[in-house]
């Protein structure tokens, strides 16, 4: 596996963190739920979102590594 190969995969991995993202802060404006229940799906969401941009922040620094491999050659 190269670091294009291996970004795409923290790549696709963060898209899924998102679409959960997504689900849970529709969740959240639907709606209905009491303010303890409210308070724990935004801190769901909010550790949901520090796990995304981990990702795609690995994401980034292994697309630089490959754009600096492939000019070491």
């Amino acid at each position: 596996m190269n670091y294009i190969e291996w970004a795409d995969e923290y790549y696709k991995n963060a898209l899924r963190v998102k679409s959960v993202i997504s689900r849970k802060q529709q969740q959240l404006n639907e709606g209905g739920l009491s303010a303890d229940a409210r308070k724990q799906l935004s801190d769901v969401i909010k550790a949901y979102r520090r796990i995304y941009y981990d990702l795609m922040e690995v994401c980034d620094t292994l697309r630089s590594r490959a754009g600096a491999a492939g000019s070491d050659s």
